[in-house]
């Protein structure tokens, strides 16, 4: 649990003081769904929903969204990914960039249609095309990149 721990306060710090200088177009990959999505690799669906609901609310906190917006679709993505990954082989990076391109895409829809459903109205076939795709593949290709480091995989393994 402290690896978790330390894991996620890094995270904030790099989504925060790092990733606004990689924009490309606005567009910024999400550092909590790669750390949720590496963590799900390895553990248990249980774990990985349960983390990833601690995860979303942590971010909820920081970002002044709806509280819950994040903690659901993280802990949604949590369990998908944790089921998934035992039916696809993931240590292949191409498996790993597919399903962390569909884990983008999820979020970033899930996102869309809570915050239409709190009244905060965008256009979502804008939203989707200019926001959500190019972020979901910016997420999954530096995300891939990050979980192939060998340290960062030895530390990403949490016993099942």
């Amino acid at each position: 649990m402290t690896t978790v721990l330390v894991g996620l306060v890094s995270v904030c710090l790099l989504q925060t003081m790092v990733i606004p200088r990689l924009a490309i177009g606005g567009i910024q990959p999400d550092l909590f769904l790669i750390f949720i999505f590496g963590l799900s690799l390895t553990a248990g669906p249980e774990l990985a929903t349960s983390v990833g609901f601690l995860v979303g609310l942590y971010q909820d906190t920081l970002s002044g969204a709806p509280l819950g917006l994040h903690a659901f679709t993280l802990s949604l993505l949590g369990f998908l990914v944790s089921y998934l990954s035992r039916q696809l082989r993931t240590s292949q990076v191409a498996a790993q960039f597919a399903l962390l391109l569909f884990a983008g895409l999820v979020s970033g829809l899930t996102t869309l249609l809570l915050l239409r459903f709190f009244q905060v109205s965008r256009p979502i076939a804008s939203s989707i095309l200019w926001t959500v795709v190019p972020g979901a593949i910016y997420t999954a290709t530096l995300g891939v990149g990050l979980l192939s480091v060998p340290r960062v995989r030895a530390i990403m393994r949490v016993r099942r």
